[in-house]
């Protein structure tokens, strides 16, 4: 036992490093500190966006990848000997497995239901692997200025190279390059760390060099394959993910932005979730604009908060009173998109492009908190609560502020998700209007690409006669605009808590309905409870 220790002392004092060497380790742990966040985030960004459930799979990945770098950790103290090759080899498998993992990934989505456990393969290989990295690393610096030393430095390195990735990956690299391209190109930078390691340390490592080499060899032209085939595999990806051919693809700092097209079906995606299709459209968009604009008793300055595809803007501005439209919106990918693109301008008619309609890319909760006119009219038009960041504005503080911008007579409409599928959630967002608005209204409407959907509408005076006329469209008149108004008699409403911001409730009723749907539970087995409706 005392010779192997000291045959172990041996091998590791013969690795002491020279300056250079000891540079070079430094700036690696900086790189590959980078690179080992930029994986977390990139697998957390890919199932949301494949997924959605943003703060679940940020958590889950980030957790799974702290214990198994724990497991690398724990595993690498059985390596007592040949440091450096180990750590080489180790190097050159993150930057093999972590170059391939978002095609890998994609491929698994699109073609199999095994997205979750070869996820969790994924990330225990690169986990485990960045975990054994740092305590080789400390082993290998500490030869040279002590362990207390050599801990310190390791950790220092690694805490500014993720500091690098957390600012690199959301302005630049997720934007600009994609998933695909941003594994490929990270995985790179893994192997060419391999690559100075093993040519810094090339005396000492003579009998590991032929392998050491081809390792870097199969691996790099793994990962310059997939650089190569980034856009093929787009387009075979795609086509699996989404029904119709896909006319145009951006990847912005906010989300994934898909605009497909078959004949004359125009669809937007965004995060994989369908936003409209130009076939029936018109249903959603006329019951959005044109149902609080009856109640309105003025129409002249008129606030979208969402509705970037310019579909709202366009229902508005049929209204001849109309002066001033702004559409707050936070992703420019979408408004530029929506005001450039040919099918998409035709189908908004160009509502981005007329001059009494702004576009303002801003957070909705920071425009409306800034001092600012009123509106007669405020539609909002944000995705579903899904996540914390979204189910916020649908919470009495927000309503409050859309509350204070709105003027004498105006009206406010929010669209509420599926009375149908996720119905607790439909009534939370009522009841949490009820608390600002002393008028609060449900309405419904058949929208054959998304089923029964839902909207609210609410004001400070009376919403049970129409004040003024809307102009005809394709759905909605004078004539049917008060049937939307009522509600199906199977539709009942149920309790449901009011969303406030430091509980969200809105979001477990938001996933328990989809995921009840998801399951084809019966709407029936509903366990959420009746409650007479109040008179108004």
């Amino acid at each position: 036992m005392v010779t192997d220790q000291k045959s172990d002392e041996v091998a590791l004092a013969d690795a002491v490093i020279s300056n250079s060497q000891f540079y070079l380790l430094a700036g690696s742990i900086f790189i590959i500190a980078a690179c080992s966040l930029i994986y977390e985030l990139l697998i957390s960004s890919l199932s949301t966006y494949l997924l959605g459930s943003s703060v679940i799979h940020y958590s889950v990945t980030i957790g799974l990848f702290l214990f198994f770098m724990g497991v690398g950790a724990w595993l690498a103290q059985s390596i007592t000997r040949h440091v450096v090759p180990v750590f080489i080899s180790i190097e050159i498998a993150i930057g093999a497995v972590g170059g391939v993992s978002a095609l890998l990934l994609l491929l698994v989505y699109a073609w199999t239901d095994y997205y979750y456990p070869v996820m969790v393969l994924v990330v225990g290989v690169i986990g485990i692997l960045i975990g054994m990295e740092l305590p080789l690393l400390t082993r290998i610096l500490e030869t040279r200025s002590g362990l207390r030393r050599g801990i310190s430095q390791v950790l220092t390195f690694d805490y500014i190279g993720a500091l690098l990735a957390s600012l690199l990956f959301p302005f630049i690299l997720l934007p600009y390059f994609g998933h695909l391209l941003t594994a490929s190109a990270v995985g790179l930078v893994n192997l060419f760390v391999a690559l100075l390691v093993a040519y810094s340390f090339r005396s000492q490592l003579r009998v590991w060099r032929g392998k050491l080499l081809a390792g870097i060899a199969l691996c790099l032209a793994t990962l310059i394959a997939c650089v190569v085939w980034v856009r093929p595999a787009e387009v075979l990806i795609q086509a699996a993910l989404y029904e119709d051919p896909v006319i145009h693809t951006r990847q912005s700092t906010y989300q994934k932005v898909v605009l497909t097209e078959r004949g004359n079906d125009l669809r937007l995606y965004l995060d994989g979730n369908l936003q409209f299709s130009s076939v029936d459209e018109y249903r959603y968009h006329e019951v959005l604009v044109h149902l609080p604009a009856a109640f309105a008793l003025n129409r002249q300055r008129a606030l979208v908060i969402g509705g970037g595809d310019g579909l709202a803007a366009r229902e508005l501005l049929k209204y001849d009173s109309i002066q001033s439209v702004d559409v707050v919106d936070l992703d420019e990918a979408v408004t530029g998109l929506a005001a450039s693109q040919q099918q998409w301008v035709s189908l908004n008619q160009g509502s981005l492009k007329d001059k009494r309609v702004t576009v303002d890319n801003t957070d909705a909760w920071k425009f409306l908190a800034e001092q600012g006119g009123l509106y007669d009219l405020i539609v909002i038009d944000l995705p579903d609560p899904e996540s914390e960041d979204i189910a916020k504005l649908y919470s009495v503080a927000f309503y409050q502020r859309v509350a204070r911008r709105l003027s004498v007579g105006g009206v406010m409409i929010t669209q509420s998700t599926s009375p149908w599928f996720a119905r607790q959630a439909f009534w939370s967002i009522g009841n949490t209007l009820e608390v600002v608005f002393p008028s609060v209204r449900p309405a419904t409407v058949y929208v054959p690409s998304f089923g029964l959907w839902g909207f609210f509408i609410a004001s400070e005076h009376s919403l049970e006669t129409a004040a003024q006329s809307i102009p005809p469209g394709r759905f909605l008149n004078d004539q049917t605009l008060m049937d939307v108004l009522r509600l199906p008699a199977d539709l009942p409403r149920v309790k449901a808590e009011i969303n406030q911001n430091h509980s969200l409730p809105v979001i477990e009723y938001y996933r328990d309905g989809w995921e009840a749907m998801n399951h084809a539970t019966p709407l029936a087995e509903d366990t959420a409870t009746e409650v007479d409706t109040p008179e108004r």
